[in-house]
């Protein structure tokens, strides 16, 4: 009778629990999608240089996740996986355009890629647009050929290309602003589009995507020019880099003045974005969710003692800043180190909004409600990544490989040696100690989950040889 009694009441309260997460009828969604910002490139997270006092408002306001992933290592694949909460093999899009580099350097085969998310491939503006929830897509799109699409009830300023061809007027791409004076800058532009859809839909329920270029770099001019921030904000990070230096501090290599500037712009994104919810009073019934692409570039910045950056699969190129906010609902000023990914991003806002899954069965994602609004954890799991595909293929950690996180434990699969890499984030954020040959029964123990991965998500586990390949042309 006790064991009947215990049971009921565990039932009810893992209940309530599910139901507490799941959002008031008039509830919304924000996302804000950050473009190759790096793990440790805002002021919250670290830097010593870069300065973003509304991001660090809203990392106070809620939770700073400071083990969250982005679902991919470059643009295109993470905002796939983000937007799908499936995983490549499942829709194709494994990197941005095309395999890069001469075939004659690749040593396998890549997986064919798509270049965009089929247009038949649900997203989490699917599910709400059929259950007739406002949403919209503003900004950075990169996914397919214009917004809307896949779903989406309403889109602007996004389209094909993952970065502008100039972030001053004239833009010279159809789906960003005509008609505007010549040097006008781009995310003014991206930021007011977002506040005008939130004007539009503060009576109904709403979700918004809104994705920022930056701090992207543009596509390079005719010219050459590469100014891809106001001059006066960029002036005065060059004054503040100088003065740093020679006062003998360390800028722990957040020393670039354009790419600060591109930072503090992003950052009055976010600000006018949370302005403009505080103004509506929608703020405390709007679950914010902050999240980058993918790490930075170290051309640009760094994020030691992370290694690797940008397009590949060590954490300096997939590990990034998240921060989850709902004034009232999350509690603040909390820090995680919960694993999480963008690609749980799609199961979460489904369970948050009331909405089911197209086909839960391509939900590759894990519902993250009680770890955001309860601090809950998932326990130990595994975080999968498929790049069966070119980046550099000059750079070994560029080429095709697959990586697997399950609890401090992180596994790489080289396909073109069929090789492992094995690492203890714990003891080991930087991945400089391969423990591969040392740790025998944690690695066979990695790659039988690395096979369940696989599996699971039906991705290649080889890849064939290229008969084309040329020893030395790398």
């Amino acid at each position: 009778m006790k064991l009947i009694t215990l049971f009921k009441n565990t039932t009810l309260l893992a209940i309530c629990s599910t139901l507490s997460a799941v959002a008031a009828p008039t509830d919304n969604v924000v996302i804000i999608h950050v473009d190759d910002l790096g793990w440790r490139d805002l002021a919250c997270m670290g830097s010593p240089v870069y300065e973003t006092p509304h991001i660090d408002v809203l990392a106070k306001s809620g939770t700073l996740f400071t083990h969250a992933y982005a679902a991919g290592s470059l643009c295109t694949p993470s905002r796939a996986c983000m937007l799908t909460g499936s995983q490549p093999s499942r829709h194709g899009v494994y990197t941005v355009v095309k395999n890069r580099g001469e075939k004659s350097e690749w040593k396998v085969i890549p997986e064919k890629n798509n270049q965009f998310l089929p247009k038949t491939y649900p997203t989490i503006g699917t599910v709400l647009t059929t259950a007739g929830i406002a949403n919209g897509a503003v900004g950075k799109w990169h996914i397919a050929g214009a917004v809307p699409s896949n779903g989406f009830k309403e889109g602007t300023l996004g389209g094909y290309l993952g970065m502008p061809i100039n972030y001053f007027a004239p833009f010279k791409l159809g789906f960003l602003p005509k008609d505007v004076p010549d040097g006008a800058y781009l995310p003014p532009y991206i930021r007011k589009a977002g506040v005008e859809f939130l004007d539009r839909h503060q009576k109904e329920r709403f979700f918004l995507y809104f994705s920022t270029y930056l701090p992207h770099d543009e596509i390079k001019n005719e010219d050459g020019a590469t100014l891809t921030a106001p001059k006066a904000v960029v002036a005065k990070y060059t004054r503040k880099i100088a003065a740093m230096k020679k006062a003998g501090k360390d800028l722990q290599g957040h020393t670039n003045p354009v790419y600060a500037a591109m930072i503090e712009e992003t950052d009055r994104s976010v600000g006018a974005i949370i302005d403009k919810l505080d103004q509506l009073n929608l703020r405390k019934n709007t679950l914010v969710l902050f999240i980058s692409d993918n790490g930075g570039l170290d051309k640009y910045t760094s994020q030691r003692p992370l290694r690797g950056d940008k397009c590949t699969l060590y954490e300096g190129g997939i590990r990034v800043p998240m921060i989850a906010s709902m004034p009232g609902k999350i509690a603040a000023g909390k820090t995680s180190i919960e694993p999480v990914s963008g690609i749980d991003f799609y199961p979460t806002l489904c369970t948050f909004m009331g909405v089911k899954a197209t086909d839960p069965k391509k939900v590759d994602g894990e519902d993250l409600t009680d770890v955001i609004f309860s601090g809950k954890s998932l326990g130990e799991r595994n975080l999968f990544w498929n790049f069966p595909s070119y980046n550099r293929p000059s750079d070994p950690a560029r080429c095709p490989r697959s990586v697997l996180r399950r609890g401090d434990w992180k596994i790489h699969h080289r396909y073109e040696d069929n090789g492992y890499e094995l690492y203890n984030l714990k003891d080991d954020i930087g991945e400089t100690n391969d423990l591969s040959k040392h740790r025998p029964k944690i690695l066979a123990m990695m790659r039988k989950e690395l096979e369940v991965c696989y599996d699971r998500f039906g991705a290649v586990k080889t890849l064939p040889a290229n008969p084309e390949y040329k020893e030395g042309s790398k």
